[in-house]
Order: structure tokens, then C-alpha cells, then sequence
């Protein structure tokens, strides 16, 4: 049998330069001591990952199944720390939670580090007595700098829409309270995403602000215009999402319908416009094409990743995690639709995974894995 840590230094950093995905580093990590070694001291840069779909909690189970596109496996993790919490994903690793105690937090499940954030008595909720504890946050963003893959717990930040008007707010870790963004088109927020070091946020009609963090500065880039084929209404209808992405230095919007059968959860009947934003022109251009990128939307955050190829994901494609609740009050059920679909033909492909049971305050999400 070959004894793998007597290969030489230079052969085994060879094989580390061809790993890809996260997978393929713990897998190299665990052949040997001198192999881990190896990947420890040349600290790799991990590059953008494709998202793994975290499932449904379950009743009285503490473990949460991880399913990776890239493997087509499942990968079951013991999470005490997400138990009976809501949690929302992002593209940095991290989970924002919020449970019966009201306690908002971050956890990394992957190297299972945990940050206080501020308290929710710190956000300004206005008619919040309406609401339960689960549905306080509407969606929660984590954002690091672009340019420090190894980022500390300090360089994160943390924004959430909240409340029944959709307020924005934003802190770091180490915060004592939230930061409230003011709402200059008077209808709330739809989505946040961060481009090239600059916060962008989609506001209630369609109009499209920057955020200045250090100033509280929200600057109109383009006004209430809405890109053709896309009707917004004033709130929007549950089957309608529009969502903003970065993909590679750009800025793109997402718009999802459900065209047919809106009382029902069908994958077929969805349909997906993406566009991107033009700076020059301050408007949004539909594009025909998402080229050698594929999307991964949800109710969470959402993300594009280059040359999807690589994780056995298909470019052009949009992945999607499509929810609907049939009842809000007293534990309303919930339907989720998980699929891809295609931009050259635009027929939507369920994605099977097995049995998972999504309840009012826990459904799949997607969440990019990390070993940093």
C-alpha cells in the first residue's frame, strides 16, 4: 500500500494547485498530516464556490443535510446552534439567525464560529406587535470586502430588511445597535447586493439607490423606472420577486413570475428576466444570455457564479428556491418549488433531492461553503 506523505513537497503542492471545489480541499486535507500541512501554509485562495442547499430543520433534531451540487451527495451536520431558529444563507459562508429568544446572530456551519449581533430591541419596528418571531426579518445579507478572501468576523457586514414596511438596516459584529437606512422612496426595500465595494439597494417600485455606509447617504441612480415586461405593483404579489445579483463587477436584476396555475406549486409555471444595469445610461437592459454563468436565487441572498461548469452546474441557467406560504397565522403551511431553469429554452427541470418538510419559519436556503 503507497505511503501518500512520503510523496515529495513539490508533487503534493502540485495536486493542490488542480482542487477546485470545497469538497476536493477537505478530502486533501484529510489523506495525511504532511498533505494538510501542505494546504495550511500556502493558505489557498478558495475560488467562488458553488452554493450548497441547506434543508429544512427538523422537529427535535438538532442535525441539518447540506446537499452539494458538485458531488451530488448529501452531508449531514450536527447544528445545536440553528436549531428551531429561521436562518437565511449568503455567499460569504455565514448564516444570520433569529429564534423564539429574539437573539440575532451569525454562524458559520462550516467552521462552526458563532458572532452576537445587536439586538432586535435596537431596530426601529413600526407595527412589529403584528408579527411573529420568525417573520421580524424579511431577508438578511452578509457582505465581506471582495478583496480579502481571509476576512475577519470585524470586516463583515450584516443587513437586513425587517418590519412590515421593509425598513434597512445594517451593522457589523461588535455593534451595539442597528443602523437604520432611510427610506427616500417612501415604499420600503425589495433587495440589497454589493458590487464593487458599493452597497445597491432595490427599493419598493422599482427605483435603484446606492448606500453610502459611512454617511447613511442613499443616492436615486435611476428613479422609479421598471425594466420592460416587468409590472411591479405596490406590494408585490407573492408569486413576483425581483432580486439583485453581482456577477463579476456587474450589477443584474432578477425577475420571477409565476405565469399559470399561481395556486398551485409547479416548477413549469415559473419563468425567469434577467437584466443588467447600465451606468452610462441609467437603465436596466434585458439580456438574452447570462453567457458562462448560471444564478442561484432564493428567499434569501442571491448570487452568480462563472463557469458553473466546474461544479457539474449548467451556465445559462438560473437555480431557484421558490417558496409560497398558504397561511400566515397561527403556522402557515409552506410549498417550495427547487429547480433550474433555462435561458436559451426557458422550460424549467425540478431538482430532486429526497423528502424535506419546510415549515413557516424553516425552508431550504442556499449558503456557499468555507474553510476560512
Amino acid at each position: 500500500m503507497a505511503d501518500w506523505s512520503k510523496l515529495p513537497y513539490d508533487i503534493i503542492h502540485k495536486i493542490a494547485t488542480y482542487l477546485v471545489a470545497v469538497e476536493d480541499f477537505l478530502a486533501f486535507s484529510a489523506v495525511c498530516l504532511s498533505w494538510r500541512l501542505v494546504y495550511v501554509a500556502k493558505q489557498w485562495h478558495q475560488s467562488p464556490q458553488v452554493p450548497w442547499l441547506m434543508l429544512s430543520g427538523i422537529e427535535n433534531d438538532s442535525f441539518r443535510s447540506f446537499i452539494s451540487l458538485y458531488r451530488n451527495k448529501v452531508y449531514n451536520s450536527k447544528l445545536p446552534e440553528v436549531h428551531g431558529r429561521r436562518c437565511w444563507g449568503s455567499s460569504s459562508g455565514w448564516l444570520v439567525t433569529i429564534g423564539h429568544d429574539l437573539d440575532i446572530r451569525l454562524h458559520n456551519p462550516f467552521t462552526r464560529v458563532s458572532v452576537n449581533l445587536p439586538p432586535k430591541s435596537s431596530l426601529r419596528i413600526h407595527f412589529g406587535e403584528i408579527l411573529g418571531w420568525y417573520e421580524i426579518i424579511g431577508k438578511a445579507f452578509v457582505f465581506k470586502k471582495p478583496c480579502n478572501s481571509h476576512a475577519n468576523e470585524e470586516d463583515l457586514l450584516v443587513m437586513i430588511i425587517y418590519g412590515p414596511l421593509k425598513q434597512l438596516a445594517f451593522c457589523r459584529p461588535g455593534y451595539s445597535s442597528w443602523k437604520t437606512v432611510k427610506d427616500i422612496s417612501h415604499t420600503g426595500y425589495i433587495d440589497v447586493t454589493h458590487v464593487k465595494d458599493q452597497i445597491f439597494a432595490l427599493c419598493g417600485l422599482g427605483s435603484l439607490v446606492v448606500i453610502d455606509i459611512d454617511s447613511l447617504a442613499v443616492t436615486d441612480i435611476n428613479g422609479p423606472q421598471a425594466p420592460e415586461h416587468v409590472a411591479l405593483s405596490l406590494p408585490q404579489w407573492h408569486w413576483e420577486q425581483l432580486i439583485l445579483v453581482e456577477s463579476s463587477g456587474d450589477l443584474w436584476m432578477v425577475y420571477q413570475n409565476r405565469t399559470s396555475n399561481r395556486r398551485r406549486s409547479s416548477v413549469e409555471s415559473i419563468e425567469f428576466y434577467v437584466y443588467a444595469f447600465d451606468f452610462s445610461k441609467k437603465r436596466w437592459i434585458r439580456l438574452s444570455s447570462l453567457g458562462n454563468h448560471a444564478i442561484f436565487v432564493g428567499d434569501n441572498c442571491s448570487m452568480s457564479i462563472r463557469a458553473p461548469d466546474r461544479f457539474n452546474c449548467k451556465s445559462n441557467s438560473i437555480y431557484f428556491i421558490g417558496k409560497r406560504m398558504e397561511q400566515r397565522w397561527p403556522c402557515g403551511e409552506v410549498h417550495v418549488d427547487l429547480g433550474v431553469y433555462s435561458i436559451t429554452n426557458g422550460i424549467s427541470e425540478p431538482l430532486c433531492f429526497g423528502p424535506d418538510i419546510p415549515k413557516y419559519y424553516s425552508f431550504p436556503l442556499w449558503v456557499t461553503p468555507t474553510l476560512l
